[in-house]
């Protein structure tokens, strides 16, 4: 009989508590920070956004109060998707698994 793969649902959660990952990811965050900052929109009612975003322990912020806006778009804004692109930009690959 073949062994079975048995997805681990708690794997990203267990993953984030492990203590190399942190540090490695503590280490990245401000260069996807600066990513985001560069790659965010300019000339439009978010021009604040880029100002907003900060490296804080091993995650990638905004204090924006409209961010999921900018990143995800509205019915009247397009998705410019900072974080996304930022991350790329950054040179770390981004898999969005929430598509269906």
């Amino acid at each position: 009989m073949a062994d079975v793969f048995i997805p681990n649902p708690a794997m990203i959660a267990e993953l984030k508590e492990l203590e190399g990952i942190k540090l490695v990811m503590a280490a990245v965050a401000p260069i996807v920070a600066d990513a985001v900052r560069e790659v965010a929109p300019r000339g439009t009612g978010h021009h604040h956004y880029a100002d907003s975003i900060q490296a804080v322990d091993s995650t990638v912020e905004s204090t924006y109060a409209f961010s999921h806006i900018v990143e995800f778009g509205s019915i009247n804004n397009p998705p410019y998707a900072p974080l996304r692109r930022g991350v790329i930009a950054a040179g770390l690959r981004f898999e969005d698994d929430s598509a269906p």
